[in-house]
């Protein structure tokens, strides 16, 4: 008992005298820049461009928000990013940046065309006005050349359809506050986990929102990744058949599965569709399906919440 509370006044002196000489002048408290992020949505009907409708726009609603309401910004700049996906002469998956990493400036909000904190300023786009900002673009696919939208490669995409299913249309911003600094991306966790928050709006252009029910039956194939390593935390893929879910494609988590193959016979059916149900790191995720007639209907990294985009474009 004596020991232990020798122990206990040597502890006790040590913890006074370390505490009596820290100076309190050298302590670093950290002080928080306040900052802005952003929140874009998709409010059209159709949720993407339509190959076989191309006058049909997009509407997106954009807003600033500052969670503590010190910054105040003045300036949004929203610009567009055309990435075509294309296979090369040696056979290999590439894509053709046409917008490098910032895009092409789309439009331009100032002054009182700003909206208030929280608020969102809506507009429009079309496939003329992605064509507009990319009218005379080239690129070299390997055999010289060519104007990308007269490539003679490339047939169907045409006078009536300038963007193919192929093509990846994002929308990205930029926010500069009243003291001058500009908010333009933030880290993946942010960009893709933050709720109501984003980094960039992602568009397709797709054929058909629905399978036919013909394309239906069969044998579907479901390749699944997690780029960390350790399988999926709770994400899956709900496989919806005539409007009851028939079946959950997932990874085991925690095994250290890295690729798992499943291939899901479904019946005949009127309707079927694919939805996404989130993972607690939904930024290790990635899946590829692909239909009983062999086409790549959906590639997906990085997963949101809620219905799958599928390429109907070859169903």
């Amino acid at each position: 008992m004596k020991a232990i509370s020798k122990y206990l006044m040597l502890t006790i002196a040590s913890i006074s005298i370390i505490t009596s000489c820290k100076d309190e002048s050298l302590q670093v408290v950290p002080v928080w820049e306040s900052a802005v992020h952003g929140l874009g949505t998709v409010t059209s009907t159709n949720k993407d461009f339509l190959y076989n409708t191309p006058t049909a726009p997009v509407n997106i609603d954009l807003k600033w928000i500052s969670i503590d309401s010190k910054a105040t910004v003045t300036k949004i700049e929203v610009y567009a990013l055309f990435n075509e996906n294309y296979v090369d002469v040696d056979g290999n998956p590439k894509v053709a940046a046409h917008g490098g990493d910032a895009g092409r400036l789309l439009t331009t909000y100032e002054g009182s065309a700003v909206p208030a904190n929280r608020t969102a300023v809506s507009f429009s786009v079309t496939q003329d006005q992605m064509f507009n900002l990319y009218n005379g673009i080239t690129f070299d696919y390997g055999n010289g050349v060519v104007d990308v939208f007269t490539n003679p490669a490339r047939p169907e995409r045409d006078a009536t359809h300038k963007f193919m299913w192929n093509d990846k249309i994002q929308f990205r911003w930029e926010y500069t506050t009243e003291d001058g600094r500009v908010f333009k991306k933030w880290g993946v966790s942010v960009c893709t986990e933050f709720p109501g928050a984003n980094c960039a709006v992602n568009l397709s252009i797709i054929c058909a929102t629905d399978l036919a029910p013909a394309s239906i039956p069969g044998n579907w194939i479901f390749d699944l990744q997690d780029t960390y390593g350790d399988g999926w935390q709770g994400g899956f893929i709900s496989v919806v058949v005539d409007g009851t879910e028939f079946a959950q494609v997932k990874m085991p988590n925690g095994n250290g599965n890295s690729a798992l193959q499943t291939i899901l016979a479904v019946p005949a059916a009127a309707t079927m569709k694919f939805v996404w149900s989130t993972d607690l790191y939904n930024s290790e995720c990635v899946f590829k399906i692909t239909s009983p007639k062999g086409n790549v209907v959906a590639n997906v990294s990085t997963p949101s919440p809620g219905g799958i985009k599928l390429d109907l474009c070859l169903e």
